[in-house]
């Protein structure tokens, strides 16, 4: 499954993106706010492990979710041609969107 983390700027979404992931990103990644960052996260299910642990299987596969941070949707970049390009192709990718707003 993919899902793309997407908002307006400062709400969020790198933090959200980091704390799922666990992922250190460095600060070349930060010069560029409105790159695109992907990192995966593992789903743990204990009924899964316990089942794996009855049943010894020959194989067993964890869920993982693939997250993608894109950059902030802000209205300078909403003029920009290529970053709508940008954002129109991780989001057709994506199995859903997690939308971040401002509380």
């Amino acid at each position: 499954m993919k899902t793309g983390i997407i908002g307006l700027p400062q709400v969020g979404k790198t933090s959200l993106f980091r704390i799922l992931t666990k992922a250190h990103l460095s600060a070349q990644a930060h010069a560029n706010p409105r790159e695109a960052h992907i990192g995966v996260a593992k789903v743990p299910d204990d009924r899964l492990d316990r089942l794996a642990a009855l049943y010894n299987p020959k194989k067993l596969t964890h869920t993982s979710v693939e997250y993608v941070d894109v950059g902030a949707i802000g209205q300078d970049a909403l003029k920009e041609t290529a970053y709508i390009g940008h954002l129109r192709q991780h989001a057709q990718h994506a199995s859903q969107l997690a939308p971040q707003h401002a509380r």
